[in-house]
């Protein structure tokens, strides 16, 4: 059944996304993914669009403890009235006495994670309304910002400005739009209901035309188009922006239109080309009955850098000025700038994106985290384990590159950031994975921020950055040599054994030991927010052997083998399946085991979810075989 409507076609077809679409409509289903239950049990925000009386379209966020909103079964939502939920002058409530058609995002941006769905809603007491779900479908974590809340010890009453309106925007009104990274809007079809989604950029990204005029990027997203499809068949439209920071809501009601292939020097739109401009008929500001307090860990390493005021060529071109040799298999590459000036500045944890020519004669970006100090502009240092099994870039950097030659890069970016105000820091590093690490060291060092550093390889020769990790950390650094005959291990029940208050943990290295981070952590009550990791692209373990998946919908039977992974089997069998990351983060690729057992190598699911399903695009079997509910 095809779950689009006419609007998104439109659109999906003059995006080019139609396969794209197809693959991902996949996802849409007419129940809650089961997996799902508990997540939404677990939320304190849910956001909600609705249509008044006159057909405006709002969008309204709900606050509360978490159960403010509950699954009753697969079919069935819940919101816990007797909550504070939202101010009493919400249109959302007038509404629903209007028009029961509504779209939910449940969303957490700790881990960003969401869930959209849409359906009827109907108050069957003074304490509850229920929701009959019509679509549900897992979104992925795309451009959102990670926060982490807690709910204060107190609750304030609202201020003043409960309840005001207006058509045209206040100065303050517009400072708080100029500076958000995050909002919601909401959208709707006049015969398929209410959606309500997601957006996230750079401080900055939307744009401010005039005080009743605004104009968005459109990133490139999951192909589905969604909101701009129901913009081109129902050009109604609602806005929220929080003020994370004070408690405030703004809500603007009006029209949307999209905007096709736009001239973008700047590469605002990360090149789509395409921005949608909102004209406003109408706005409410309040501010939540229920305040939490959110604390801001980083942006999406997918937000599209920003380059107004700077030229659009976000290219550099390095000078390799010096190659160690500092193990059998790692090499550190000293990279400076051609004329001899100032890098561009970078915060630990970044990588670079370097040309890399592969066996084919073909040409790739491949990520290599940096490892020098942060403070020091004069160069770039990067640190490179030659894999013969792998895809190729690092055995050109090893053996095709020498001292004087030239290489073209990208910009630093950044997918794992540290937290602003951590009181302790725990970094943990297994073989390469010290190099992002290294750089959080330095940074940490030279503030004289309190830390510990846990450095783990297979031996002591491979702890190759050894003497430069004792002369910044001294005592605060602990080394592993796992197969040393008196070799020590990590023991992470001991390291992880209480989450302390403000203590943050950042992990980098095999698979195997983020999942054990991740795993371990989890089971001690540590706050998802407050465990860092970056994970490098998923590759097959040396021992992998070809698996048969049975697929229960179809009947099909295929072979994986041993160097493919599940999802693109089926893919290239012609099975489509929503996905996103293939690096187990997002979850998008989750489906339902019916038989056999898991080798679980994904970084998204917790145990409960792990029981029943598996993330496909990483995961494999620990038998022979499984069945799926494909």
């Amino acid at each position: 059944m095809n779950p689009y409507h006419e609007g998104e076609l439109a659109v999906q077809r003059r995006a080019r996304a139609t396969t794209t679409a197809r693959v991902n409509g996949g996802a849409v289903a007419e129940t809650i993914p089961a997996a799902a239950l508990r997540f939404i049990a677990q939320q304190p925000l849910v956001i909600i669009g609705s249509i008044d009386k006159s057909g405006h379209v709002w969008a309204s966020a709900l606050f509360g403890q978490p159960g403010l909103l509950s699954a009753l079964d697969e079919r069935t939502l819940v919101i816990d009235l007797s909550q504070p939920r939202s101010v009493k002058e919400d249109p959302l409530w007038c509404n629903l006495e209007a028009n029961p058609a509504v779209g939910l995002l449940v969303i957490e941006l700790g881990s960003r994670r969401r869930l959209r769905v849409n359906g009827r809603a109907r108050k069957v007491s003074a304490k509850s309304c229920l929701i009959a779900v019509e679509q549900a479908y897992p979104n992925c974590p795309k451009y959102i910002r990670r926060r982490a809340w807690k709910i204060p010890a107190s609750q304030q009453k609202p201020d003043a400005t409960t309840g005001a309106q207006g058509k045209e925007l206040t100065t303050a009104q517009q400072s708080l739009i100029a500076g958000a990274d995050t909002f919601f809007v909401a959208s709707a079809h006049p015969d398929h209901g209410v959606d309500a989604s997601h957006r996230g950029g750079h401080p900055g990204f939307v744009q401010i035309v005039n005080g009743r005029q605004l104009r968005i990027p459109d990133f490139a997203g999951n192909g589905m188009f969604n909101t701009l499809g129901n913009f081109v068949s129902y050009p109604y439209a609602g806005l929220l922006f929080i003020d994370f920071e004070r408690g405030g809501l703004l809500q603007l009601t009006g029209r949307a239109e999209i905007l096709w292939e736009l001239d973008d020097p700047q590469e605002e739109t990360g090149g789509t080309r395409r921005y949608w401009q909102f004209e406003i008929s109408g706005w409410q500001e309040s501010t939540s009955p229920f305040r939490l307090c959110w604390e801001h860990l980083d942006a999406s390493p997918m937000i599209p850098r920003q380059h107004r005021g700077a030229p659009a060529d976000n290219e550099l071109s390095l000078k390799v000025v010096q190659i160690r040799t500092l193990s059998e298999r790692v090499k550190s590459f000293r990279l400076c700038s051609r004329d001899g000036g100032l890098l561009p500045a970078f915060a630990p944890g970044a990588h670079l994106q370097i040309r890399v020519q592969m066996p084919d004669g073909s040409h790739a970006l491949r990520d290599y985290s940096l490892l020098s100090d942060p403070g020091n502009r004069a160069c770039y240092e990067i640190g490179v384990l030659a894999e013969a099994g792998g895809r190729g870039g690092s055995l050109y950097l090893h053996e095709q590159i020498h001292a004087g030659d030239v290489i073209e890069c990208r910009a630093p970016q950044n997918a794992f950031r540290m937290a602003d105000n951590a009181s302790h820091s725990i970094l943990i590093a297994g073989g390469i994975g010290i190099t992002p690490i290294l750089a959080m060291l330095h940074r940490l060092a030279s503030h004289q921020q309190s830390f510990e550093l846990h450095y783990s390889a297979r031996t002591s020769q491979e702890l190759v950055f050894r003497s430069r990790i004792e002369q910044l950390a001294g005592d605060s650094a602990h080394f592993y040599a796992s197969r040393d005959p008196h070799g020590e291990r990590l023991d992470l029940e001991r390291l992880l054994a209480a989450p302390g208050s403000g203590v943050h943990v950042y992990v980098c290295g095999p698979r195997r030991m983020i999942s054990a981070v991740l795993d371990v952590a989890a089971a001690k009550g540590w706050p998802k927010e407050r465990v860092h990791f970056e994970n490098f692209t998923a590759r097959p373990l040396a021992g992998d052997r070809p698996i048969r998946i049975r697929l229960a919908r179809s009947g099909r039977t295929l072979t994986v083998p041993a160097q493919c992974t599940i999802l693109d089997t089926l893919l290239d069998n012609g099975v489509s399946v929503p996905h996103e990351c293939k690096r187990g983060e997002c979850s998008l690729c989750i489906t339902r085991v019916l038989d056999g057992e898991p080798d679980h190598r994904d970084l998204c699911l917790d145990t409960e979810e792990r029981a029943a399903s598996m993330c496909i695009c990483v995961s494999r079997a620990r038998g022979d075989e499984l069945r799926l509910d494909l």
